[in-house]
C-alpha cells in the first residue's frame, strides 16, 4: 500500500476502530487493484480474440491454396502423362520408320551391291 496508514497508536494499544479503518483502506485498496488488474484481463482478452480470428482467417487462405496447389499438381500430372504418352507414341513411329528404311537399304543393296 502506498503512503501511510492510518493506523495510530496510542502507545502499543490498537482499537478496533482503527483495526476496522484499516482493514476498510485494505480492503479499498484491493478493490482498486484488482479492477485495474480486470481491464488489463479484458484488454488481454480481445486481444488474444483478435489473433484467433486472424489465425482463422490465415488457415482458411492456407486451405484455399493447398487445395488449389493440389489441383495444379494433379492437372500437372495429367499433362506430363499425355506427354509421355505422346512421346511414347511417337517414339515407336520412328524406330518403325528407321527399320523400314534400314530393310528397304538392305534390299537395295542387294540388288545394287557397290
Amino acid at each position: 500500500m502506498k503512503g501511510k496508514s492510518s493506523i495510530r497508536t496510542r502507545g502499543n494499544n490498537v482499537t478496533k476502530k482503527d483495526l476496522q479503518t484499516f482493514k476498510d483502506e485494505i480492503i479499498q485498496q484491493f478493490h482498486i487493484i484488482s479492477e485495474g488488474l480486470i481491464d488489463q484481463i479484458k484488454l488481454l482478452a480481445e486481444g488474444h480474440s483478435g489473433i484467433i480470428q486472424r489465425l482463422d482467417r490465415v488457415e482458411t487462405r492456407f486451405d484455399h491454396l493447398e487445395k488449389e496447389n493440389e489441383r495444379q499438381h494433379l492437372e500437372t500430372r495429367s499433362l506430363v502423362k499425355i506427354s509421355f504418352s505422346e512421346l511414347d507414341s511417337r517414339m515407336s513411329n520412328l524406330e518403325s520408320q528407321v527399320k523400314e528404311l534400314q530393310e528397304w537399304r538392305k534390299q537395295v543393296e542387294t540388288r545394287f551391291p557397290i
